[in-house]
């Protein structure tokens, strides 16, 4: 359970004891107490050790050619023998589930009990990590003595076939010649015999001096995600189990499914993930309304007029304009809900940032990917409200604050990179 900062004060712990040294979602939370979460490592550089991404993006679900992974041998020694051992050392811990990707690990852990004094998640982590890197190292090392000692056996080889083809040049000039000969080919066949011993033994003590200098698998740290309110385990089962689709999406279609962290609309900064031709479309409209209807006070999304233009804004994306909104009010969620169902075009604006390894929910995703969606969240959006006067930022004001940019966007066509992005 997560510990409150006034709990805290009274065990007598700052922040720094709990010691949260990894990508942390939750800072105050006690990771030695029972919970449920999904925890990502990724390889240092992203290098793609673990498996191959196999199928085909338009293949049905339970297929063979549907988007999945095939191990390597070093993904099939981690999924059979270093899974297993979390839960060996640690019975508190259950892995319920895993998703092996070709850089990456996804790893569904509750922790059923409290952990032993002392032990937080982070410890198994690191564990398991060290666990993986050292099967690495071994898969390395062996890998490399194969490849010497079939080195060194061709060297040995060609030592003795020149030798012997020296022996019988030599007896076309005497019974002399050909003794001289078949002792150096004798000696070329020891040399090529001690040649490939060596490079054997080179290989075993450069090994050995490798281990001194041995670097982890992983990028340092990784990511939890706390899964606690209802229903967000399946879509978190979900998730691990689409994550061989959306690659296999984006290796596909890279045109579709962008993701920039930093570039220029108009006069506001964003991040961005899905399709940016979407921004180059000359006919966008804005889909905004009131929570309430301004001349009844109901709701607006329950009135007549509601209605019919909702379905005049679908109308004019059935015809290629683009949506912005914000799909912050019922009636703007309702409309723009609707176009991504049908596969219409929408650029969404949100308030929650866009990371490195932030992706929408499985249905904007696929939008994405299709096209026919781009998502751009702000940066610095409470910063700019203050900025304009407003000091204490509520959601009525980035509400008509995101609205405001729905409609700058309306209005251009440029998008301007930031950074390297």
């Amino acid at each position: 359970m997560p510990i409150s900062r006034e709990e805290m004060l009274k065990r007598g712990l700052t922040p720094h004891e709990i010691n949260h040294n990894q990508h942390r979602r939750a800072p105050w939370r006690d990771y030695g107490e029972p919970g449920l979460y999904m925890a990502t490592m990724c390889i240092d550089g992203r290098l793609p050790l673990f498996g191959e991404l196999e199928g085909n993006i338009r293949a049905p679900r339970d297929t063979s050619d549907f988007p999945h992974i095939v191990l390597s041998p070093l993904g099939r020694i981690i999924l059979d023998e270093e899974l297993p051992k979390i839960h060996r050392f640690y019975p508190q811990v259950e892995v319920w589930k895993a998703e092996i990707m070709p850089d990456h690990i996804h790893l569904l852990i509750n922790v059923a009990a409290p952990l032993p004094d002392r032990k937080k998640l982070g410890d198994i982590i690191c564990r398991f990590k060290g666990g993986c890197s050292r099967a690495w190292w071994a898969a390395e090392e062996e890998r490399g003595m194969r490849t010497a000692l079939k080195s060194a056996g061709t060297a040995a080889g060609t030592a003795a076939q020149s030798g012997a083809q020296g022996a019988g040049t030599a007896a076309q000039s005497g019974a002399q010649a050909a003794g001289m000969a078949a002792q150096g080919a004798g000696t070329a066949a020891q040399s090529g015999e001690q040649g490939a011993g060596t490079a054997a033994g080179t290989a075993a003590q450069s090994g050995a001096q490798g281990g001194a200098e041995r670097r982890s698998l992983f990028e340092p740290g990784y990511h939890d995600r706390i899964i606690r309110r209802p229903g967000m385990l399946e879509i978190i089962k979900r998730y691990m189990a689409d994550n061989p689709l959306r690659a296999m999406m984006r290796r596909a279609l890279p045109g579709l499914m962008e993701r920039r962290l930093h570039l220029r609309v108009g006069t506001h900064e964003y991040a961005a993930f899905g399709s940016l031709f979407l921004l180059k479309r000359a006919e966008k409209t804005q889909v905004f309304f009131h929570r309430r209807d301004r001349q009844t006070g109901a709701p607006t999304e329950t009135t007549a007029a509601f209605a019919t233009e909702r379905e005049a804004l679908l109308n004019e994306a059935r015809e290629g304009v683009v949506l912005v909104s914000p799909a912050i009010s019922k009636g703007e969620r309702l409309v723009i809900s609707a176009a991504i169902a049908e596969g219409l075009p929408v650029i969404h604006l949100q308030k929650e940032p866009i990371t490195r390894y932030w992706k929408p929910e499985r249905s904007r995703f696929e939008a994405c990917a299709r096209g026919a969606l781009l998502v751009l969240a702000p940066w610095r959006l409470d910063e700019e409200l203050t900025a304009s006067g407003v000091a204490s930022p509520s959601d009525y004001a980035r509400f008509h604050h995101l609205n405001d940019m729905a409609a700058e966007i309306c209005n251009t066509t440029d998008a301007v990179l930031i950074g390297g992005n």
